[in-house]
């Protein structure tokens, strides 16, 4: 019996339109008219080759973005929330006992800190189902990979290549500024962005994987090990997200202590 991705391929030579070009990129569209409707989901993010930076948690992508993110880096507990569009990074109790038990840092694109907001904006951004979907349809070179089962579900596969200064001039309502320092942080893995979407029968986007490039697809000079997966289930997932207390921030003038309590 042959694989589903051949059934898929084969049927797509018959066809004609399913192996990329306009059908393809209709495909991600409606997909991003749903995952825009949906509004929110549940997200577990896992670093290619490293468990220890693996993370998850809520995230909402509408009118008023919020996310309240679990993740490792290096082995050191972090936290991540985004509340009115400002970035907030925590520690643990153990790491927080350097700057006198506080756990977090606002990461509003000023102070010592201010640096590390730009990263955390990519983050974002790179998870919004919505900006990664459309910006692949419009902007990108797409194919279809075929039919795959994720977690016992089908799903359609596509792949999208395109520069990542594209990639960043379709995301909305960001300051020429922060553009700016969202494409420095993302130019870091590479001048294009090869995306994997896995897309089930609603319309959903299950599973997205994103790496750097230096060329114009994923192979032969994506670092693999660069690559970000992301899972999302839940969708339309209420998410309320807080701010720090400000009691529990440190002083900006403490925020590199508290960053290099993090990275140890």
């Amino acid at each position: 019996m042959p694989s589903t991705v051949a059934s898929a391929a084969g049927a797509a030579g018959a066809g004609g339109a399913a192996a990329g070009g306009a059908h393809a990129n209709a495909d991600l569209l409606s997909a991003a008219a749903v995952m825009q409707k949906a509004g929110s989901a549940k997200l577990a993010i896992s670093a290619a080759g490293d468990k220890s930076d693996d993370g998850g948690g809520l995230y909402s992508w509408g009118a008023q973005p919020a996310m309240d993110i679990s993740e490792q880096q290096s082995g050191q507990a972090m936290k991540v929330r985004m509340v009115d569009g400002v970035m907030y990074l925590g520690v643990s109790d153990q790491q927080a006992a350097a700057v006198g038990g506080k756990h977090w840092v606002k990461l509003d694109g000023t102070g010592p800190a201010g640096s590390l907001s730009a990263n955390f904006q990519a983050l974002a951004m790179m998870v919004n189902p919505a900006v990664q979907l459309t910006a692949a349809a419009q902007g990108g070179k797409v194919t279809f990979v075929g039919v795959e089962s994720l977690g016992g579900v089908s799903t359609q596969h596509y792949q999208s290549a395109m520069p990542t200064a594209t990639l960043v001039a379709a995301v909305p309502n960001l300051s020429d500024a922060d553009r700016k320092a969202v494409l420095t942080a993302l130019s870091q893995d590479g001048s294009t962005v090869v995306s994997d979407f896995w897309v089930n029968a609603d319309h959903q986007l299950v599973q997205q994987k994103e790496v750097g490039s230096d060329g114009a697809s994923a192979s032969p000079s994506a670092d693999q090990s660069t690559a970000t997966t992301t899972k999302y289930s839940d969708f339309g997932v209420k998410v309320v997200v807080a701010a720090p207390a400000a009691s529990d921030q440190v002083a900006p003038t403490d925020a590199l202590k508290l960053l290099g309590a993090m990275t140890g």
